[in-house]
Parts: structure tokens; C-alpha cells; sequence
């Protein structure tokens, strides 16, 4: 992906909190055209400049003021039809990214959503907004329990399509559509449309000439940061099915989007999807998966060979595909579904695995999750797709693999993919820190996710290629006892990043993996990062999940954007003091340490700890030394459930720098918890930052 950076003059300043954008205005633009983009947020007086794969220029057009800066925005080569990310990049660092939509048609902007504007000005019928007949977009807003209403006029016989584009656009909205007649009946509702996830459209053919209302509301009538929503009207075509539902990477593959057949061309992307369109069509693209493995399509009479990603279709209600499989007593396989994760499947997919006789020997998918005490995040039967890691017991030689839906639905939108290959476990790494500020002579966190599927050994999460000027330290993840009912847990690894005090970085990408810590066993994954994190707010709870999982940008394919800023004021040290064996475990004394810039600086009486995946542990006594205020201790104590390995620890102190608050991370040690014994006494964390 091509990124284009556009500077403003930049400006030389002080220590400052990174820039944060909380919303551009507008949302969208139509393709081609100039338009100005004011993006609003915090810290955004440094000089920033824009960071885009839109190719445009950016040109500032008055000078930032407090909370907002403009651009004009002119294309210098073809605006597609999509979203685009868009950061800011300035003195003081790096900002988060928000999305922003390209379409085909005329803007305008709902009334009561323009700045100054008095709420609730079209919340009925009766008070229902105007809007051209001719396709348009609009960009509105939804204040939480609220719903917008359009009125236009529809000729008879005349198709007409209403889209909504929310969670592809980056908001937070679950938009539902609903359309009425002059009299008020309403005539026709949408949620979820089956290739748009949890956005909504309607594609009607009016019986008569009138006037109709169209109702935009969100689902659960949420509170959201990001509440803006793109609903566009006009006569066009769309993806209405996809199938293949993704190809091999370094291919030209073909694919059917409702009855035209594209090719979608896989040879040179790195990313773990791409997205597809029909010519020329207003609506926004949508995802196609990129796999490793050769590619075949159902139906498949013969056994299959390994390794392979099986593209296949439950046509049918209660439909179940199997494919055959020579084994050998012993050997392991894992088995993985692509579907409904992708955003253009309903299938809600269960894996079978069978012997001759139609014995069920393991399945994947059917079933709540056992709680894992010790992850990341707590388990629930609204997760994902299914992954089934499976041993071929004694005196089978051959299995059958089946997939199909867990509430016995098919049709055209429950497509699937199944890829199967020989190994006994996997990991996945996933960067959670989506972008990195690292002040000059600091230190900065970066938190890793590894989702073990079947791999219990200790394993490590490191740099690649990092650059001359920037410290590693932590990273580390201790092996955890193998549970036959927990074949996939999450962890999480956490690292520090240094930075000298004249190392300048700008938009550096830094890339991670993750790897076995032991040589014998051998497996290493890189980390993928998530690009950006739009928080989605609402209940929690089992069942409704996906409705309130936070967006990413895993499809966009960065791993850390990272840059570095001007010396903070402070910097924060940690250290071990003591180590003891006491009856029931270990107790670490470790001090911290501030070093300041200011003598009159506050300080805090206390500081946050972390330290990731080390089960029955806890912090006690933080306490400031009396004498000298720049210092104090804290006890970490195990116990006799804690699994000897290494571990990563770190502290974090918050100053108070004015009215604003200012977090300090320390350099991560590294903590060698060794086997609970009667005579063990020995000193196992180190002073240094863990390599």
C-alpha cells in the first residue's frame, strides 16, 4: 500500500502529549472532487501533517486552532471507491486513525449533524429531512437515542437502493434502515445485510408515486464516540453474493460477486486480504481472503491432500460437506474455518471429524468455550470461527472432516473456507498497540497478543530488525500446563522500547514475532498489527459480542508505525532490592525510581505494575521512601500455583504536569521465577532489562 505524507511547517517545541483525532469532518468525500477536510481532536497545535493512502494533497488552508486543523483535499491520481485511513503526524508524534469514505455520488451533510446545530430536528415523520431524488449521500450522526428520517420522492415503478455504511466506515453505529409510505406503514426494515456485516440495506421497487420516509436508527439505541453513519440512495448494483469467499496468494483467481465473474489478482500483495467490487459500483468494496495453501473447490470426491484451503458452499438448509482424509494412528492435523469473520458469510460454522463408521472423534464450534482464568479476554461461543486441533487415535486410518452450520441453515451467503494441514500446534500474533510515541532518551510499551493453539511451551516475542538507537527489553511468556479442554488460550506479552536520546524515527514500521523460546521446538510466526482500534460501547455479555467488539484495521496490513518525540520530563527506573523463598511462594522486593528534570516536580505516591501471565501473584506494600520522595518499593509475592518460568515486569508512574496528566513507563525487567523448593534461595531476576 502506497502512503503519502504531506508536512506542514513543522514546529520545534517542548515535550507535548501526542495528537489524538476524535472525528473528521466530513466523513466522506465523492471521488474526485476537492473538498476541505477539517480534522478535530486533541494536541493538534504541533505542526501536523497528514498521513493517507488517499492519493491527494493535503495543503493547509488556515492556520490550526485549538481542537481542529483543515486541509484542502485535491486528488492527484483516481479516487476508487473505499475507505481510507488518515493520521496525523507532528512534533509531538504519531496520532491514532480514523477512517474516511470515498464514494460516487453528491454529498451533503444532515441538518441537525451541521456544528451549531439544535438536536432532534428530524426525529419523525413529521419533521422529516428533504433530500434530492437524484443518488446522494449523507452524512449524519445519531445521538444516541435518536433516529434520523428522510423524505424524498419516488416514482412509480421506480427501484430504488438505500445503503447504510456504519461499521465498514469505521463508526461505532449498528444502523438499521426502515422505509415508509405517506401514510406512515412502514413497507420494509434491514439490520444486518449478508455480505455488509452489521450494516443495513434495501433495495425496493415502489408500486406507486409519492412520497416516502426513510428511518435511520441504531439498534440498540447506543451511545457511541464514533456515531456518525454514510447513507446513500440512488438505482445502482451491488455485491449481493461472493463466491470463492478468498484464493491463493501469488494468483490471478477468479470469482463470482452476484452473476458477473471479476478476477481478483493475488501476485504481489502481502495482505491477508484484499477487497472486491462490481465495475464501476458505489457501494464499497468488500473483503476477499489471501491463503498460503493450494486452493480446491467442493465438491471434492477424492481424499484430499494436505496442506489445503477447501472453498466450499452449504447450498441447502441442514447441508453438511465432507471430505475424506487418509491418516496414520498418531499423527496431528489442524483445522480451520473462514467464514462468518470475514463479514460476507452467515455461516456459523461447526467442524466434524469422523471415522468410517460415523463415529464422532473431535468437533470444533458446537459448544461454550472453557473459562481460561489466566487470558487475555474471557472466552465466549461468539468468538470467531472455529479451529479444531486434532490426534488420530490408535487403529484409524482414515477420517471423515465435515463442516456444516450449527443452527442447520444454507443458502448462497453460508460460503466457507477450510483449510487443514499436518502439525501438531500453531500460534497467532496479533500487535495490540496499533501505533508507538517513543520520547526521545524514554521508553515506551508495546503489548503483543499470542493466541496458543495447542503450543504450551515458553515462547518469546521479539523485534525484527530493529534499528540502531532503540532498546528491547521483555517480551517473555512462560510455558503453561497442557489441558486437554484449553487446546487455544491467549497471552500476552509486553515490551519496552528505549530510544537514545538523538535517535529520530518518523512513521518507522517496526515489526515483531514470536517465537519458541526453546531450540528444540522450533516454530516462530510473525506478529500481525492491528492498524487502528475504534472502541464500540455496550453490554458484554455472551450472545452479543460481535455487536460490540472494537473495530480494527487488521486488513490493512502494518504491523507498529512508530515515531519518536521530544524528551519527557522525567524517567521512570525499576529494580530488584530482594529476593526470598517464603513458605507459600516467592517475595520480590523490587524499587522504583524517578529521575526529573524539575526538582519541583510532583510525584505520585504510587505506581501501576504489570506483569502479564503470572497466575496466584499479587502486589502489596507500595509504599514512597520518607526520606527521599523520587523513590519507594513494592512487594510481588507468588504462591505455590505460580508456573517457574520467565516473566516480564514493568512499572508505570502518572504525573501531573499542570492540569494534564503525563505516564511515565520504566524499562521492563525481566523475572525468573524458579521452582518453589526447601533450600532454593537464589536471587532469579535481573537488574538489567531483559535482550
Amino acid at each position: 500500500m502506497r502512503i503519502f505524507l504531506f508536512t506542514l511547517a513543522a514546529a520545534i517545541t517542548l515535550a507535548a502529549a501526542a495528537p489524538n483525532i476524535t472525528e473528521l469532518q466530513p466523513r466522506g468525500a465523492q471521488k474526485g472532487r476537492p473538498f476541505l477536510l477539517t480534522i478535530a481532536g486533541t494536541n493538534l497545535t504541533e505542526g501536523p501533517a497528514v498521513i493517507s493512502s488517499l492519493p491527494a494533497t493535503f495543503t493547509a488552508v488556515s492556520p490550526e486552532k485549538m481542537g481542529y486543523a483543515t486541509f484542502l483535499v485535491e486528488p492527484t491520481a483516481d479516487w476508487p471507491v473505499g475507505t481510507y485511513p488518515v493520521r496525523v503526524q507532528a512534533a509531538n508524534g504519531l496520532s491514532n486513525i480514523l477512517l474516511l469514505s470515498i464514494g460516487a455520488f453528491p454529498e451533503m451533510v444532515e441538518e441537525e449533524s451541521r456544528p451549531g446545530s439544535l438536536p432532534h430536528q428530524n426525529d419523525t415523520i413529521e419533521r422529516a429531512q428533504s433530500i434530492p431524488s437524484t443518488p446522494i449521500t449523507i452524512n449524519g450522526k445519531l445521538m444516541g437515542p435518536e433516529r434520523d428520517v428522510y423524505r424524498l420522492q419516488i416514482k412509480s415503478g421506480e427501484r430504488r437502493v438505500f445503503e447504510v455504511d456504519s461499521r465498514r466506515a469505521g463508526s461505532a453505529i449498528d444502523p438499521v434502515i426502515q422505509v415508509y409510505d405517506a401514510a406512515g406503514k412502514r413497507i420494509a426494515r434491514s439490520e444486518d445485510d449478508p455480505t455488509i456485516g452489521l450494516d443495513a440495506r434495501l433495495d425496493l421497487t415502489f408500486p406507486k408515486e409519492g412520497y416516502y420516509y426513510v428511518e435511520i436508527f441504531d439498534a440498540r439505541f447506543s451511545t457511541q464516540a464514533q456515531n456518525f453513519y454514510r447513507f446513500k440512495t440512488g438505482s445502482y448494483q451491488y455485491p449481493t453474493e461472493i463466491y470463492p469467499l478468498g484464493g491463493r496468494r501469488g494468483e490471478q483467481v477468479e470469482l463470482t460477486l452476484s452473476n458477473t465473474k471479476i478476477k481478483a489478482d493475488l501476485t504481489n500483495t502481502k495482505l491477508n486480504q484484499i477487497n472486491v467490487n462490481l465495475p464501476d459500483s458505489p457501494s464499497l468494496p468488500i473483503p476477499f481472503a489471501v491463503g498460503d495453501f493450494p486452493e480446491i473447490s467442493e465438491p471434492v470426491t477424492a481424499p484430499i491432500t494436505l496442506p489445503v484451503t477447501i472453498n466450499g458452499r452449504l447450498s441447502q438448509p441442514a447441508e453438511i460437506d465432507k471430505y475424506e482424509l487418509a491418516v496414520e494412528p498418531g499423527e496431528e492435523f489442524i483445522f480451520e474455518l473462514q467464514a462468518r469473520e470475514l463479514g460476507t458469510s452467515k455461516l456459523t460454522g461447526l467442524i466434524v471429524v469422523s471415522d468410517t463408521s460415523g463415529k464422532r472423534l473431535a468437533a470444533a464450534g458446537d459448544a461454550p468455550l472453557p473459562v481460561d482464568v489466566a487470558a487475555v479476554q474471557a472466552s465466549s461461543r461468539t468468538l470467531g470461527d472455529p479451529v479444531l486441533l486434532f490426534k488420530v487415535p490408535d487403529g484409524i486410518h482414515r477420517i471423515t472432516v465435515s463442516v456444516e452450520d450449527l443452527a442447520k441453515r444454507g443458502g448462497t451467503h453460508y460460503a466457507y473456507r477450510l483449510s487443514a494441514k499436518r502439525a501438531a500446534y500453531d500460534l497467532r500474533a496479533t500487535i495490540v498497540t496499533p501505533f508507538l510515541n517513543i520520547p526521545a532518551g524514554g521508553t515506551a510499551i508495546v503489548a503483543v497478543d499470542v493466541e496458543r493453539r495447542g503450543f504450551m511451551g515458553p515462547l518469546k516475542v521479539e523485534p525484527v530488525n530493529l534499528p540502531a538507537g532503540l532498546t528491547v527489553a521483555g517480551g517473555d511468556i512462560a510455558a503453561d500446563l497442557p489441558d486437554p479442554l484449553i487446546r487455544t488460550m491467549n497471552r500476552r506479552a509486553i515490551l519496552s522500547l528505549t530510544a537514545s536520546k538523538d535517535l529520530k524515527l518518523s512513521n518507522t514500521e517496526l515489526s515483531f514475532r514470536v517465537i519458541s523460546a526453546k531450540e528444540s521446538d522450533k516454530i516462530e510466526r510473525p506478529a500481525t498489527g492491528l492498524g487502528y482500534l475504534i472502541a464500540v460501547n455496550g453490554a458484554t455479555t455472551q450472545g452479543v459480542v460481535d455487536r460490540q467488539r472494537a473495530l480494527n484495521g487488521l486488513a490493512l496490513g502494518y504491523q507498529l508505525p512508530t515515531a519518536t518525540t521530544a524528551p519527557e520530563i522525567a524517567t521512570l527506573s525499576l529494580s530488584l532490592d530482594k529476593m526470598e523463598q517464603k513458605e507459600a511462594g516467592f517475595e520480590y522486593r523490587f524499587r522504583w525510581r524517578w529521575t526529573l528534570d524539575n526538582s519541583m516536580q510532583a510525584l505520585p505516591d504510587t505506581v501501576n505494575v504489570d506483569f502479564p501471565n503470572l497466575q496466584q501473584s499479587r502486589v502489596i506494600e507500595v509504599e514512597v521512601d520518607k526520606k527521599d520522595k523520587t523513590t519507594g518499593t513494592f512487594l510481588l509475592t507468588t504462591s505455590k500455583s505460580s508456573l517457574a518460568g520467565l516473566y516480564s515486569i514493568g512499572i508505570t508512574g502518572r504525573l501531573m504536569v499542570g492540569a494534564k496528566p503525563l505516564d511515565i513507563s520504566s524499562p521492563l525487567l525481566r523475572l525468573a521465577l524458579p521452582e518453589l523448593t526447601t533450600d532454593d534461595t537464589k536471587t532469579n531476576a535481573t537488574n538489567n532489562p531483559a535482550r
